[in-house]
């Protein structure tokens, strides 16, 4: 009697559904930044919230190395939006983490389940 186990089609399933489930909490976060959650500290608002759409197209996701997924907003202001800051006339403009906010309403882990059962043979 042999039993015979091959797990070879279970690292690119995977692989496959982690990149899958990154993408999705990349729109997640796409939509995160512009949402209408975010408040000025005095409405209404001096402008919209998203001014050029500059930052929101920024994105990029990259995957260094298996199973790790690098996000970026290549703009120079990008940190600034997304942590707030102060000018120098005293003006406070509060941070809009849309990084956090997609992380928390996003669930990463029954993602990567339903699409690791979709992608397995």
């Amino acid at each position: 009697m042999t039993v015979n186990l091959n797990f070879g089609s279970i690292d690119p399933a995977i692989d496959q559904a982690f990149e899958e489930a990154m993408f999705l909490l990349g729109r997640e976060m796409t939509k995160a930044i512009s949402d209408n959650i975010w408040q000025w500290p005095n409405p209404p608002s001096p402008r919209n919230i998203v001014d050029t759409g500059r930052l929101r197209g920024s994105q990029q996701l990259t995957f260094p190395t298996p199973g790790t997924a690098l996000f970026a907003w290549p703009v120079d202001y990008a940190l600034f939006v997304h942590e707030g800051y102060t000018m120098k006339n005293g003006a406070t403009f509060p941070g809009r983490p849309w990084t956090q906010v997609a992380l928390q309403d996003f669930d990463v882990s029954r993602t990567m389940s339903q699409l690791l059962q979709q992608n397995l043979p």
